[in-house]
């Protein structure tokens, strides 16, 4: 097993805040590694810190071994991270099957000459665009709504179209914060094996989740924060019988 991911004693400050204190993780790149912690923990803090959307103040990311503690996140997409949000974010007014090819942007070879005079490398990117975004629909299962608007669609489709995208940029590692959010119980167990399926396509997962049947029975190792710190790393048995755990999420009993 190789660290996909490593966290190094990441800190991040909000004007006096530290909203992340010293966290050290490595995430493995055949593992689905889950992150979870009561509202305000700093979960999707350390989501953005790790993917060039907010960097730590202090602290050193580590992707697929190269340090990327001060990258744009432009670099963490082109070399192989994709992530979706705790706020859906599809593009509403385009086509299920166009919002799939923008997560494929990133690995266009053509240039602006190419597209405006329909070349053969043009036409030959385009078909294979074409047949990878229908295979990645037909893996999610949304291929009947291919040419529907986004906003058209359920919210339990829009993520799946969501994660379509995310995966059509030949992801290493996906990060997901909160994909259950808004589903129902049918949709949150479809989801759950979908991720597995998408563990064995390829990429490693880490993903953030407040449900926690679904994360015992998702993850092989979950990570648990409280107000920015790193309670424990273990693995799902482990994390829900630790006291630390338990007294994070109910409090700690007062004595008589």
């Amino acid at each position: 097993m190789a660290a996909i991911l490593k966290i190094d004693n990441v800190c991040k400050n909000f004007a006096g805040l530290k909203a992340l204190d010293g966290i050290n993780l490595e995430i493995n790149d055949d593992e689905i590694f889950g992150l979870i912690g009561p509202n305000g923990a700093g979960k999707t803090t350390l989501f953005n810190a790790v993917s060039g959307f907010s960097g730590p103040s202090s602290g050193e990311v580590y992707f697929c071994g190269e340090n990327y503690t001060k990258k744009p996140t432009l670099d963490y997409c082109v070399n192989g991270l994709a992530r979706t949000f705790q706020n859906i974010r599809v593009f509403g007014d385009m086509s299920v099957i166009e919002n799939l090819k923008v997560g494929m942007h990133k690995n266009i070879k053509t240039n602006l000459f190419d597209t405006v005079i329909h070349t053969k490398k043009q036409k030959e990117e385009e078909r294979a665009a074409k047949e990878k975004c229908e295979e990645i629909m037909e893996f999610l299962g949304i291929t009947d709504v291919a040419g529907e608007y986004a906003a058209s669609l359920s919210y339990g489709t829009q993520r799946l179209v969501e994660i379509g995208r995310a995966l059509a940029s030949d992801p290493k590692l996906i990060l997901l914060d909160e994909p259950t959010a808004g589903m129902n119980e049918q949709e949150t167990m479809a989801l759950m094996e979908l991720i597995k399926k998408i563990r064995k396509r390829g990429p490693a997962v880490l993903v953030i989740e407040h449900n926690m049947k679904f994360m015992m029975n998702l993850c092989d190792r979950i990570a648990v924060l409280n107000f920015g710190r790193l309670l424990t790393v273990g693995t799902p048995e482990d994390v829900q019988n630790n006291p630390e755990v338990i007294e994070a999420y109910l409090g700690k009993e007062e004595e008589e």
